[in-house]
């Protein structure tokens, strides 16, 4: 069978599947269209759970990054607060945790936002050790925050986390077809972004290529996500972090104060943040 028959009769039975299997099986969907390996993804993933019980939990660290407005924040807050942040508030650093489940296993995610501040790209490096997957941003309304993900973002997940797991994300997807961004882009002789485009951007640093609005698609936020942890679940059994599951849990915490920051920026001049291992 053909990868497009797959794709087509794996869709055709999410109309006959519970709410949890949709979401499971939808993931895959994803993962093929993103250029990942199904078979293989199948096999890690079983392999991993048959070694589990329901009493255990899989964890993994997420950190998304990505230029300032590019959509960040929202994508988080949607995803672990179930809504949308109706003001803007910039991001200094700032964790999530969430819970879901995948063919009734838990899997406990540690989401890390981060500022695209250039102000603090000497901070940014704090986030990165053991994390199992980054999720780079960018702003389907604004082809520059494109630009930036080979000009900024590549050489930076390079630098200090290079063995890390990579998805590209488009964020604002709702936005491709606003009338008022159209007038807006024309006016400085740009279009939003295509779907191509951010396919192409995505082969040039071998990653899967995922949209999503958390505007108007919460179930797009949340594909995304299932995408990330299979992605690290797919890593070798023995990197898997394993704790016994508790309670679900949606929170966030803050990192410390701009002050703080400061003084970690200026000991970081001095002693470059050292790459972390996966």
């Amino acid at each position: 069978m053909t990868m497009r028959k797959r794709k087509s009769q794996r869709i055709q039975n999410l109309r006959h599947q519970t709410d949890g299997e949709k979401q499971y099986d939808m993931a895959f969907v994803l993962l093929e269209m993103a250029g990942l390996s199904l078979e293989s993804m199948k096999d890690s993933y079983s392999s991993l759970m048959s070694g589990m019980d329901a009493s255990q939990s899989v964890k993994c660290k997420i950190v998304v990054i990505g230029d300032s407005q590019c959509g960040k924040t929202a994508l988080l807050h949607v995803f672990a607060k179930d809504c949308f942040p109706e003001n803007y508030v910039p991001t200094v650093f700032e964790n999530y945790t969430a819970s879901f489940e995948i063919e009734s296993q838990r899997i406990e995610l540690s989401l890390w936002d981060t500022s695209g501040s250039p102000y603090y790209d000497n901070v940014r490096p704090l986030s990165y050790p053991d994390s199992d997957a980054v999720l780079i941003c960018f702003d389907i309304s604004r082809p520059e925050t494109l630009d930036s993900v080979l000009k900024k973002w590549k050489g930076e997940i390079q630098e200090f986390c290079p063995n890390t797991k990579m998805l590209l994300v488009g964020c604002k997807s709702d936005l491709r077809t606003d009338l008022s961004t159209l007038v807006e882009l024309s006016n400085h002789r740009q279009t939003p972004v295509s779907y191509d485009q951010g396919s192409n951007m995505a082969k040039q640093i071998s990653a899967p290529y995922i949209e999503c609005s958390a505007q108007q698609s919460e179930n797009s936020v949340r594909d995304i996500f299932h995408v990330a942890t299979l992605a690290c679940v797919n890593k070798s059994n023995k990197n898997v972090k394993r704790q016994k599951s508790s309670r679900a849990t949606k929170r966030t915490s803050h990192m410390p104060s701009r002050p703080y920051l400061e003084s970690v920026t200026s000991d970081m001049r001095k002693d470059k943040a050292k790459s972390c291992t996966v």
